[in-house]
């Protein structure tokens, strides 16, 4: 069979978003995952689908630490639960082919944040999406109610700005004052999470937008420096004070892991969670280690520390 050339079409992009234009690492697919709904009867089993909802997701790794687009990559580490995304006006997100091509989602959020990785090797963003839901007033009978999608447009390179850095260099880190861990490094490199609860909201079966639920992060590491003892003393998990009913926050210090090169995370109120050894030959002693952000609200309205702040 003969293949024209011109049917060969490709290229990567960058993504147009609340302002801001993200460059990325690699691919970013697009996957349009409709939901729909089986049609059975007693004589026949299943004989038919019934469209109900489409959330379409796109997905790819940020290439920069961007400090004037932090609010954009993470809105949800100072967001106020019960919040609904997206607001009252739609933010589209194009993504921007190289070829001219553009698909762009009509109402778009960050329906998932970038994960760290902090070190010298890996790119310091992991992966992010896009989720784009129906248009504010829109009926999904709209030709563009989730998505549009052109060909032949002009196209020229996005700048990177003085802002953005590429995250790639060494960490150091401070837990407060704790014993062993107020100044100390990770054998190899930190991995710092998000642990986001988004609820869908959902209209006669189609969801509409997403309402932020509760947001904490977590980051472990094989931690340089720190004893045996120093670990497991600050752990709490037996000696003082580790009954049942031990709050993790009552010892809990911001952690904060600061780069070599414009690039500082903290986790406010953090507290440890987990401790690991490693006996062997080549490992070194201590294993992996996690820390848990709290939020302190015994004097009520907001937290004076975020979970998570970036800078």
């Amino acid at each position: 069979m003969s293949v024209t050339r011109s049917t060969l079409v490709g290229g990567p992009c960058y993504a147009a978003f609340n302002s801001q234009n993200i460059q990325f690492v690699g691919d970013v697919p697009v996957d349009v995952p409709v939901a729909w709904d089986d049609v059975e009867t007693a004589l026949y089993g299943r004989i038919d689908k019934i469209y109900r909802d489409l959330v379409v997701k796109a997905k790819g790794a940020p290439r920069y630490y961007d400090t004037a687009a932090l609010s954009t990559l993470f809105p949800y580490i100072a967001g106020v639960p019960g919040t609904v995304y997206p607001g009252s006006s739609d933010v589209p997100c194009a993504l921007n082919s190289n070829n001219g091509d553009i698909v762009s989602l009509t109402s778009a959020i960050v329906g998932k944040m970038p994960d760290f990785v902090l070190g010298v090797g890996p790119p310091v963003l992991g992966e992010m999406e896009f989720w784009g839901v129906i248009g504010n007033s829109t009926d999904p009978s709209g030709s563009t109610a989730y998505l549009s999608k052109s060909t032949g447009n002009s196209y020229s390179n996005p700048a990177v700005p003085d802002t953005a850095v590429i995250g790639n260099q060494e960490f150091t880190a401070a837990w407060g004052s704790v014993s062993g861990l107020s100044s100390f490094q990770a054998q190899d490199k930190w991995s710092v999470n998000h642990e986001l609860e988004l609820e869908p909201v959902i209209i006669q079966g189609r969801t509409r937008a997403f309402r932020l639920v509760s947001y904490r992060a977590m980051a472990k590491c094989k931690p340089l420096g720190p004893t045996m003892a120093q670990i497991d003393a600050a752990l709490h998990a037996q000696g003082s004070g580790a009954a049942g009913g031990y709050r993790g926050s009552t010892n809990g210090a911001n952690l904060v892991i600061t780069g070599s090169s414009n690039m500082t995370i903290t986790l406010g109120n953090a507290f440890m969670v987990s401790e690991g050894f490693v006996f062997g030959s080549k490992p070194l002693r201590n294993g992996e280690v996690g820390w848990v952000s709290s939020l302190n609200t015994s004097s009520g309205g907001s937290p004076a520390t975020p979970a998570l702040t970036l800078a």
